[in-house]
């Protein structure tokens, strides 16, 4: 039977429809083709291709040799070398296209992905996400970082060298914006972060926890917007991060490596999109630990969005989060 259920951090109703559900083999994608893509000997983030690439940011290396990097965006959305400037066109505003656009590049290794990284891998890729949100948040014209990871075609990804991407906005997103205000309020009510309590929920509940860490929750959410849709969220009180110690960072790669080998035992090489959300630099204080809690998301592409969700902004989700938890589960 389908239903309605409310998520409450977004304050929006979603549909779970299992019956529109396809078959089991049409989950398990095979290897996608990127049409756009440069052909492998060629691709500018292998191994030994550095000239192709604009100049580096900074690096992680092992024994002389690079594990991940990070560069300025050849296909920059934003450039850092304008000035934050707002105008009138006419009766229309604008702005220029001031803010910061780079790429990760994770591994040397061209066919290597992520359900492949090992712990020590996965650490190297937090840490130096970690080096560029401490940076980054020393330029003070910059108020959100947005950090997001685009795996295959159908996730948005043109190249199939496992990277991510960082963007700095240098005004906060509208869903952000409202998104803040949301959290701060119901912390004000409660005196506790809304996070803490949705966890504390799916804690009882108990039946959508993939698994937990001494600092982490991993769970799909009871209100998930995508089938087989992951969550995870800090226990302790760290909402970014910037904030991380060197033990907070192991833990995280702990419970991602763990995640990521049951994707890949469950879905394949379905693709996704996993955002890191951080607290905004905006406003950003010690009393933001209070309010916001930092996590990851991880949203499946199996299904496309299609006409009713784009006029309703009701998705359509065909997988119940406690199948989907008992699938990951039975992948251990």
């Amino acid at each position: 039977m389908s239903e309605f259920r409310y998520c409450k951090l977004e304050k929006e109703w979603r549909i779970f429809a299992p019956e529109r559900l396809k078959r089991p083999n049409d989950l398990h994608n095979k290897k996608e083709i990127h049409p756009g893509e440069l052909i492998h000997d060629k691709c500018p983030f292998d191994m030994g291709k550095e000239e192709f690439t604009p100049n580096e940011i900074t690096r992680i290396s092992q024994d002389g040799e690079w594990q991940c990097r990070v560069v300025p965006n050849l296909y920059n959305a934003l450039s850092i070398n304008v000035q934050p400037k707002s105008q009138r066109d006419g009766f229309f505003e604008k702005f220029t296209g001031f803010g910061a656009h780079e790429v990760v590049i994770e591994t040397p290794f061209h066919d290597k992905q992520i359900w492949d990284y090992d712990y020590n891998d996965l650490l190297n890729y937090f840490t130096i996400i970690q080096q560029r949100v401490i940076s980054l948040k020393k330029d003070n014209r910059f108020a959100y970082l947005s950090i997001f990871k685009n795996q295959g075609e159908n996730a948005g990804a043109s190249m199939s060298h496992s990277h991510s991407q960082i963007i700095a906005l240098p005004f906060l997103p509208k869903n952000m914006k409202e998104e803040n205000a949301y959290k701060k309020a119901y912390y004000e009510e409660h005196k506790r972060a809304l996070l803490d309590d949705l966890v504390y929920e799916e804690l009882e509940h108990g039946k959508n926890i993939i698994s937990q860490n001494s600092e982490f929750v991993l769970y799909c959410p009871y209100a998930s917007e995508f089938a087989f849709e992951a969550k995870i969220v800090s226990k302790k009180k760290l909402s970014s991060l910037s904030e991380f110690s060197r033990s907070d960072l192991s833990s995280l790669s702990d419970i991602v490596n763990e995640f990521f080998t049951a994707y890949y035992k469950a879905l394949g090489e379905v693709p996704f999109n996993m955002i890191i959300k951080n607290a905004p630099y905006e406003e950003y204080t010690e009393s933001t630990k209070n309010y916001f809690r930092f996590n990851i998301e991880i949203k499946p592409r199996i299904y496309k969005q299609a006409g009713f969700e784009l006029d309703s902004e009701i998705p359509i989700n065909v997988m119940l989060p406690e199948e989907a938890t008992k699938i990951y589960k039975e992948t251990k």
